[in-house]
């Protein structure tokens, strides 16, 4: 290749010297291996590339697997992807072809918005993985080698631009090229220190609970390998593509966190029998268990894949975690002495603590806390003392960070799948919470130095048909879907129509449609959280909550369309509603109590009644509108029923798994609910034989806290909400302040 050449296909520029990728003149970040992979492809456009020709010039001194060859392929294909057509083929076991026409350019075309690629903010001088043949018992290599950045890496990107500068100016005058001086200096001192967000982890497959090392150089983190239940943590250089398997049990591996002078690395495990607190050498070798824990595989499911257990003190001398003292206990925080291995509870018990984060004094914990379904933050002295709340603001906080001077905490604020995740500030004193510019479907927040990393998870949810009693059996299909979530389905009582929640328009708002899935309809515009419709006895309205305003309350809006209608006020949260058989009454559930309860109120407005006194949530008049059945809680197991007229509750089904408060349906003779006893699927209940029979697996995964099953007036179709796709990728902040 000639010194200076350049290569276009497309709308793209490939700048082999300057290590630059552009699309219509804007830089698109590549990392290091994944640029040589592409840079290969491009010299040999149009021909097949072996798999040895690619390890020859990506990996000359490296051993590693085809799989690394896989990722960036892959990776590449997501970049370069269109619409009409694939841009790499893949010739089976033999290598891959880039199938667009490339053209070799001379000329240095400008970048819009040009940074004078010195601010690029990936290494250019790395050492590659090194491995030796050996690998100790547990399976860890023996003597692994993690890259590390040189210091050099900048000056020479700097060097080598002013150099390509000079010479692309050498015919201008001395007046020109002072001007072009002065700018190029301006327009690098105006951009510098900007955050810049680029992905740092996009392996196919379900990535969590990322961690910078004290030098901000590696990150952790865990991942599933591309596919299925389990997981193992992963450790890697920023900036590079390669990372190096740091654990390969048969087991669930997460939460890495490392020592303060970054040689080893605790984490969580679950696993039968050996579930526990785990520490490692940050290079790889033999594990040892410094804690035995009570979490549970179901708990990671629900919640612990994205809440943080542990934190590594300051000194090193504590690990700061949360478990149950007892099995039939909620989690609380505790201190671990590395030196005596003695353990104490700091946090008082309470419904549920998780995300335990030192600052960086080491005096104080910052920790999350269950309440009332929801997540508030708190700190705490180390060394004891009172408690202390900052926040309590009725969403979820997956992952709590300090910034490095221990003024803030970052936090991500999110009711996932519901409402996408997004990263806060709040001062460690309290106050108001300021949302950062950038941590879009973030969460999982981790902070060293100038560097900010966070997973953006992204989930499609859509909705699902599928006919009963036909013979032979139909098959289900999608009904309402798209890229997005739509979810909460609910027929008309005519069954012409269907209310659902849909985020097709960048934010959760009720739609309508008819009951073939056409004719789509959006009924609220409110830019915010709105959702879980339930349709008047007459067809005439729709109920439903929104956060619009700062507060969750009720509306009503006419089913034809026109200005919703508020019908709750109250400082606490109003959500769920639904409607009495004869349309006199509202249902919704309400926390103005301290808990979560079913309350009532006039159809028209007016005065609440409180309906239950040991918990309620969604609920549903019979259609003899003799009893209303409901779910206690986001997080509360089983199906409840009351008589509409008073009297004692009791416990209908107990089956009904713990989020899952929006799969059931009454009818007239039972209950169609989720049964996720083994495989997801939907079983009746009967109500006069207590019977449960299985009526149809699901083809993927429930949505869980999302509204999901509808059935049809006629008994003869059932809606129902699957999670189809779920990606999460980690996301890298440089210059953060």
């Amino acid at each position: 290749m000639l010194s200076g050449q350049k290569y276009e296909f497309g709308d793209w520029l490939l700048d082999p010297d300057e290590h630059l990728l552009l699309r219509d003149r804007k830089p698109v970040p590549l990392g290091p291996k994944v640029f040589e992979t592409l840079l290969v492809l491009v010299e040999n456009a149009g021909h097949l590339v072996p798999k040895d020709e690619f390890m020859k010039r990506v990996w000359p001194d490296t051993f590693v697997e085809d799989a690394a060859l896989t990722q960036n392929i892959s990776h590449l294909r997501r970049v370069l992807s269109k619409a009409d057509g694939a841009v790499i083929e893949t010739v089976p076991k033999r290598g891959y072809r880039l199938l667009l026409p490339v053209r070799v350019v001379a000329e240095r075309l400008p970048v819009a918005g040009d940074r004078a690629a010195g601010n690029r903010h990936q290494p250019s001088v790395i050492q590659e993985v090194l491995r030796e043949d050996g690998a100790s018992p547990n399976g860890v290599c023996g003597n692994p080698q993690i890259p590390i950045a040189t210091s050099s890496a900048q000056p020479v990107a700097l060097q080598r631009l002013f150099a390509t500068r000079n010479a692309l100016v050498m015919g201008l005058t001395l007046c020109a090229l002072g001007l072009f001086f002065l700018y190029s200096r301006h327009s690098l001192r105006s951009k510098a220190g900007q955050p810049v967000v680029i992905p740092a982890v996009t392996n196919v497959g379900d990535k969590y609970t990322p961690s910078l090392s004290p030098d901000a150089q590696h990150l952790a983190f865990a991942w599933n390998g591309g596919a299925g239940r389990q997981s193992n943590l992963y450790v890697k250089l920023v900036g590079t593509e390669e990372s190096l398997r740091l654990t390969k049990q048969a087991s669930i591996d997460f939460n890495p966190i490392w020592s303060p002078d970054g040689r080893y690395i605790a984490f969580c495990r679950i696993q039968n029998g050996e579930t526990g607190i785990y520490i490692i050498p940050a290079l790889g070798g033999t594990e040892r268990r410094v804690r035995e824990t009570l979490w549970e595989e179901h708990e990671f499911r629900e919640v612990l894949r994205s809440a943080g257990r542990l934190s590594w003190s300051p000194d090193g001398k504590l690990l700061a975690f949360s478990d149950r003292a007892f099995r039939n206990e909620a989690p609380s925080i505790f201190l671990l002495s590395l030196d005596s291995l003695e353990v104490r509870r700091l946090a008082l018990p309470s419904r549920g603590d998780s995300n335990p984060a030192f600052s960086p004094d080491g005096k104080t914990l910052a920790f999350t806390r269950d309440s009332q379904g929801f997540q508030s933050i708190y700190t705490v002295p180390v060394s004891g003392g009172e408690e202390k709340r900052l926040i309590s603001d009725g969403t979820d906080h997956w992952g709590l960070a300090w910034t490095p001077d221990g003024r803030d905490i970052i936090f991500a604020d999110a009711g996932w799948p519901l409402a996408p995740g997004w990263l806060w500030k709040i001062s460690a004193s309290g106050g108001e919470p300021e949302r950062l510019q950038f941590g879009q479907e973030g969460v999982e927040p981790s902070i060293r130095g100038n560097r900010l990393v966070y997973v953006r998870q992204t989930a499609n949810l859509n909705t699902w048909r599928r006919k009963l009693n036909s013979s032979p059996a139909s098959p289900s299909d999608r009904l309402i879907s798209s890229t997005r979530m739509e979810s909460g389905p609910q027929f008309s009582p005519d069954g012409s129509r269907i209310a659902f929640e849909s985020t097709r328009s960048g934010s959760y708002e009720v739609w309508m449609c008819r009951s073939d899935g056409s004719g789509l309809v959006q009924l609220t515009h409110f830019n915010s959280v709105t959702g879980t419709p339930r349709w008047s006895p007459d067809g005439q309205q729709i109920a439903f909550d929104s956060d619009t305003g700062g507060n969750v309350d009720i509306y009503v809006i006419d089913s034809q369309g026109g200005a919703p209608r508020r019908l709750t006020s109250e400082p606490s949260i109003e959500a769920v509603p639904s409607w009495s058989r004869d349309g006199r009454w509202i249902y919704f559930a309400s926390d103005r109590t301290g808990s979560s309860q079913v309350w009532k109120m006039p159809s028209t407005g007016g005065p609440a009644l409180q309906v239950t006194h040991q918990g309620g949530l969604a609920a549903f008049e019979s259609p003899d509108g003799r009893f209303l059945f409901y779910a206690k809680g986001l997080r509360v197991p089983g199906l409840w029923r009351i008589p509409t007229n008073g009297g004692e509750e009791i416990e209908v089904i107990n089956s009904l798994e713990a989020g899952y408060w929006g799969y059931w349906a009454v009818v007239e003779n039972g209950i169609y609910y989720l049964d996720s006893a083994a495989k997801p699927g939907i079983s009746f209940f009967d109500i006069a034989t207590h019977r449960i029979t299985r009526v149809f697996d699901l083809e993927n995964s429930p949505a869980r806290f999302a509204p999901g099953l509808a059935i049809s007036p006629d008994k003869e179709t059932i809606l129902y909400t699957q999670l189809d796709a779920l990606n999460s990728d980690i996301i890298l902040v440089e210059n953060f302040r």
